[in-house]
């Protein structure tokens, strides 16, 4: 028997106004957190787009005085035209590219705000979960204070007995209260990051320790990184253009004949030293994003590997705290407060069967929630939504 499970079961009636861990997730996209960023990325976009993209007409006009010796030969001049400059390059196929990359981030950053809640919501649970037992453990404890108080009045105990019996009631008691300061911490967070003004449901959460699944086609971290080097590729290829741009134009000049209209062009025929920089920046910003990948990859091989050894270790512990330790706990705590009614045992042996019970319950909370994070961290990384394992 799984007493974990029986325990959760009466967390049930004390939660039916909380909300459920998709409840949090789907309301991420509304908060001002999301907002802000994909402000700043499409922002970003903006001034990358403009980079390749040629501005809007230019008017040039001169009107000036030329004086001369000769009086009768003083006249006003002017020049009068309208330039258009023209880029060659493939700025739409990096302007797309820019687009698809944003929108990627975007979604990347949502994901890991999600996984960020994801954590506080794990946090929240673990800290209630550890009140309700500690609440259990102490109303336990009052009973026993009860019986031993009864027992000081007709002589069967003393009075130090009663003394550490409503100790460790009052010990409890401390503790509830800081973890209770430590849940409304975690709760604030939680608010924050979603913008629901709640307490968790948490019986959503899987109650077994996650197992590793295949991840990178979930992950948007891997498709954000692609879609960089994608446009950053597009944006050497724009800088490799030969004739980079031309300027064309259309004026007037009061000194040529105004029946015809003034046509020009400009073309560089040199490369430059800034055009070159920016061919060898494009140059090492494509290397940069592929560099950036393998290096992803690397790192998430790494934290892989560690995650799937801490998780079959959480998962032998958990399984053996349940199915072994917590009844045996269990059994053996019930078996002392019965003899203890019945005059054949120490109060203190079932004092220390119930410490030991509740250790035992608490410590399998911990690991429990110590595999959730890690999951939800590893969520984090990668850019999954935590929505995919929501019931």
């Amino acid at each position: 028997m799984k007493l974990l499970t029986i325990f959760f079961s009466l967390l049930l009636g004390l939660q039916a106004a909380s909300l459920p861990l998709s409840s949090y997730l789907k309301n991420v996209k509304f908060t001002n957190t999301i907002k802000s960023i994909d402000a700043q990325i499409s922002a970003k976009r903006a001034i990358q787009s403009s980079q390749v993209q040629s501005g809007g007409y230019v008017f040039n006009g001169v009107l000036a005085y030329a004086s001369s010796k000769n009086r009768n030969q003083d006249a006003f001049e002017y020049h009068a035209s309208v330039q258009k400059q023209l880029l060659f390059g493939d700025s739409n196929n990096y302007i797309n590219a820019l687009k698809l990359s944003a929108k990627k981030r975007k979604e990347l950053q949502a994901n890991q705000i999600k996984a960020v809640v994801y954590k506080h919501y794990i946090n929240t649970c673990r800290l209630q979960e550890k009140i309700e037992f500690l609440n259990d453990a102490k109303n336990r404890n009052i009973k026993l204070t009860k019986l031993i108080e009864d027992g000081v009045k007709g002589g069967e105990f003393d009075r130090s007995a009663l003394l550490r019996s409503e100790l460790i009631v009052e010990r409890l008691e401390l503790r509830i209260a800081e973890l209770k300061s430590h849940y409304y911490e975690s709760l604030q967070s939680l608010m924050l990051y979603s913008n629901k003004k709640a307490e968790p449901l948490c019986q959503d959460l899987l109650f077994e320790i996650p197992q590793v699944k295949v991840l990178e086609k979930d992950s948007l971290l891997y498709q954000s990184l692609e879609a960089d080097i994608t446009s950053s590729s597009s944006l050497q290829h724009f800088r490799s253009t030969m004739i980079p741009e031309a300027t064309i134009g259309m004026g007037y000049d009061n000194e040529m004949d105004l029946s015809r209209s003034l046509v020009f062009i400009q073309i560089p025929l040199t490369k430059g030293s800034r055009r070159e920089s920016q061919l060898e920046a494009s140059i090492e910003a494509k290397l940069a994003a592929r560099e950036k990948m393998l290096f992803a990859k690397e790192q998430i091989q790494t934290q892989l590997r560690t995650y799937k050894i801490m998780q079959e270790i959480r998962r032998k512990n958990f399984r053996r705290l349940n199915d072994k330790l917590i009844p045996k706990a269990y059994e053996s705590s019930e078996l002392l407060l019965e003899r203890f009614k019945g005059s054949e045992g120490s109060y203190l042996a079932y004092i220390d069967s119930q410490t030991l019970l509740f250790d035992l319950l608490l410590q399998s909370v911990d690991i429990h929630a110590q595999a959730l994070l890690a999951q939800a961290k590893l969520y984090q990384t990668l850019g999954i939504d935590p929505l995919k394992d929501t019931k």
